[in-house]
């Protein structure tokens, strides 16, 4: 009994023991304590890419993650937000910034299409060559006859009538020609989906995401926007609107493009991976299977495949989004001539292994006088407001339907090769005090002990 008594005394004092030593004993040994930052910072290296093995190269391993987290780009979308984490690292070694990423995805899409680029290719075949939105469970459709201008597909059958979608007392007219087909379980899949039908059924609670199956998906995308305004960004987010600024649909004038920016008064530089179109993997990506970037007379371009993918890369407004210094493929040029072919300008790799992407993008620190109103130059001394997006295509995530940095975050270029360990710098006096205090309690339990051992 007497000894169980002990016990039960000695043992808060031997936590406060503790509880007193590990500090001391962390500052000795100078390990570093946990530290949250949102910044970005591009560490300098010695050294190139090796886009056939991203992530493999040496100079990778003095550089620690940054951990992102990534929200949905469309609440409430099913298919919105399925990537909810991703990882970042930094370099540059003297004239290229290498930016790594990686991000889990446990069911990867391959052989899809890209829509954009299946348009200029007459070998498109398969899934991902246009999207098919799922209407919200519960919605019902009918075929106004009335409207005897318009006509309907429903399930491969044409009717004379305009279609109406309702949901939760809102009912939603269709445009002309629009084609649905009804599951067996009552789910409505709309087929061609337009830019400004995509907005419409949102904004009516109709859209409920991109449809999927086994055979049917979109491709895998990422990409890293750079912000080019002039005022502190707040939010990072895109426009669900029109195939233009001020596209009149269906008697509807859409004042915003699909793909502007939200960020009032900015612009922006995107770099856009697409696995369908700018993955160097001819095995799993069509475009490169098919040699589609060396085919002068579908991309207008000479443009040269260099062993690497690359990334698309683009510019936003409020108003639009745009192609650098591309033909045209995916968005409208930002200039109608003085084209120069720089899809190669930013250069990739990817690779896909136990569940995770691995993607690598390089890029010039400088660019060309002429892409500098649309592309940042990345130097030394200044911050950058940064932002990323990655699509799980087979999952449906694809276009505006993404995971998305909630908002912009920092980066800026370091003259070191990886983090200084921080140094815990504790009080000598402190120090002092401590010591004497651990020291009395050693004696003081050692008393207790052999009082009660008695």
């Amino acid at each position: 009994m007497e000894l169980r008594k002990a016990r039960t005394i000695f043992i808060p004092y031997l936590l406060i023991l503790i509880a007193s030593i590990v500090p001391l004993w962390m500052a000795s040994l100078n390990v570093p304590m946990a530290q949250t930052t949102s910044q970005i910072t591009v560490y300098k290296e010695v050294g190139s890419a090796n886009l056939k093995a991203p992530g493999t190269e040496s100079f990778w391993n003095n550089i620690p993650w940054t951990n992102l987290s990534l929200s949905a780009n469309i609440p409430n979308a099913p298919t919105s937000g399925l990537t909810h984490n991703l990882s970042v690292k930094a370099a540059w070694n003297g004239t290229d910034i290498f930016i790594l990423l990686r991000w889990n995805a446990p069911n990867p899409a391959f052989g899809a299409w890209s829509a954009a680029v299946a348009g200029i290719d007459p070998n498109a075949s398969g899934p991902g060559l246009f999207r098919i939105i799922e209407i919200t469970p519960g919605a019902k459709y009918q075929v106004m006859s009335n409207y005897t201008s318009y006509y309907t597909i429903v399930n491969g059958t044409k009717e004379t009538g305009r279609l109406f979608l309702s949901y939760d007392g809102i009912s939603e007219a269709m445009p002309n020609g629009s084609q649905i087909k009804v599951l067996g379980n009552g789910t409505i899949l709309f087929y061609h989906s337009l830019r400004p039908i995509e907005r419409i059924l949102y904004d009516s609670g109709l859209f409920y995401g991109y449809y999927t199956n086994s055979t049917w998906y979109y491709p895998e995308r990422a990409a890293m926007m750079w912000y080019m305004g002039s005022a502190t960004p707040t939010m990072d987010g895109m426009h669900i609107g029109g195939k233009f600024p001020g596209q009149t649909f269906d008697g509807e004038n859409f004042t915003y493009a699909g793909g502007a920016l939200k960020q009032p008064g900015g612009a922006a530089n995107i770099w856009m991976w697409v696995s369908g179109a700018t993955w160097n993997n001819k095995s799993e990506d069509p475009a490169f299977k098919y040699n589609v970037w060396e085919n002068k007379s579908m991309t207008g371009l000479p443009y040269t495949n260099n062993g690497t993918g690359f990334a698309v890369p683009l510019y936003t407004n409020n108003t639009n989004m745009y192609e650098v210094d591309c033909s045209g493929i995916w968005y409208a040029p930002v200039k109608s001539s003085g084209l120069e072919g720089s899809l190669f300008f930013i250069k990739s790799g990817a690779t896909y292994s136990n569940g995770y992407w691995t993607l690598e993008l390089v890029r010039p620190l400088a660019v060309p006088m002429n892409y500098s109103q649309y592309m940042p130059n990345i130097t030394t001394g200044k911050t950058y407001d940064v932002a990323f997006a990655v699509w799980q295509g087979a999952e449906g995530e694809t276009l505006f339907d993404k995971s998305i940095t909630s908002s912009f975050l920092l980066l800026s270029l370091s003259s070191l090769p990886k983090p200084e360990s921080p140094v815990l710098a504790v009080n000598p006096e402190i120090v002092d005090i401590t010591t004497a205090g651990v020291i009395i309690a050693i004696i003081a339990l050692a008393a207790i002990w052999i009082s009660f051992r008695r």
